[in-house]
């Protein structure tokens, strides 16, 4: 036998429920992550082509200086040159250009943490009539690259008007 339904319950409908909750739009959080995340790239990507920039002196510095041939009677006075070079790239012409023997040998030297004496000693005869032996271009060279590698790009220290 069946039983009868009430008559009240006979037009009641089935329950609706509501469509599922979508990705999209996003809520404003989400959009405030993306853009934070968005501008930090966007700042990491133009400092690293900055530094990729600042860097290219020291590259073309270096590659200039393994190009020189050590038994070159003026590879002292090419050397110097380079280096000069070097700082007036990152700076101007008065600055640099009337700096020679102990003066240039001091600013050459405040500008590593750990001055090399070898150095300025080499480049110091660079105008002698005997050129420099076989291992002394040698040590100049390593001296110099030493020097690129650890002076460039550079950097403004304490008390100094060059640069």
């Amino acid at each position: 036998m069946q039983t009868a339904t009430p008559p009240t319950l006979a037009s009641m409908q089935d329950i609706q429920t509501p469509p599922d909750i979508g990705n999209w739009p996003l809520a404003y959080g989400y959009w405030l992550v993306i853009l934070i995340a968005i501008t930090l790239i966007i700042l990491v990507c133009f400092g690293l082509i900055k530094r990729h920039k600042q860097r290219a002196i020291k590259r073309a510095a270096i590659n200039e200086l393994a190009q020189l041939k050590l038994d070159d009677r003026q590879f002292a006075s090419h050397v110097n040159a380079l280096l000069k070079r070097c700082a007036m790239s990152h700076g101007t012409r008065e600055q640099f250009a009337h700096l020679d023997g102990e003066p240039w040998f001091t600013w050459l030297n405040s500008k590593t943490a750990a001055p090399d004496t070898t150095l300025t000693s080499l480049l110091a005869k660079r105008y002698q009539p005997i050129p420099l032996s076989q291992d002394e271009a040698q040590q100049l060279h390593d001296a110099a690259k030493r020097w690129l590698q650890q002076a460039l790009p550079l950097k403004t220290l304490k008390g100094d008007t060059a640069c």
